[in-house]
């Protein structure tokens, strides 16, 4: 759980914004809203999944629960990689922000 909270807070607040700011102007707050919104009707699915199959392991263990194994090794597997791509996109966010605290502190260049 904390590697999608990370990946989504990480990359699409801190880093995103002001290149979304640029170039969509005020339509980024509505955007924000409408994303707002979407996740919060997806957080009402899954409290109710998550009453209905009181058991831990999120989209697998629900899709488990409903279709079957294969589709929840699928799911599994498709979680698993989007984690490891969003802890990439978190990890070259955040490089460019430890660049630019290196270089404001030491006055040194880093190669990008």
């Amino acid at each position: 759980m904390l590697l999608g909270v990370g990946a989504i807070i990480g990359t699409g607040i801190f880093v995103l914004t002001a290149a979304a700011a640029q170039k969509a102007g005020p339509g980024m707050i509505w955007s924000f809203v409408i994303a707002g919104g979407v996740c919060a009707l997806e957080a009402l699915c899954y409290s109710e999944l998550a009453s209905m199959v009181p058991v831990s392991g999120s989209a697998y263990t629900y899709t488990y629960a409903v279709v079957g194994e294969l589709l929840a090794w699928t799911v599994g597997w498709a979680l698993i990689l989007e984690y490891a791509v969003a802890a990439s996109a978190v990890s070259v966010g955040w490089s460019g922000y430890f660049m630019g605290l290196v270089e404001s502190w030491t006055g040194l260049a880093l190669p990008q």
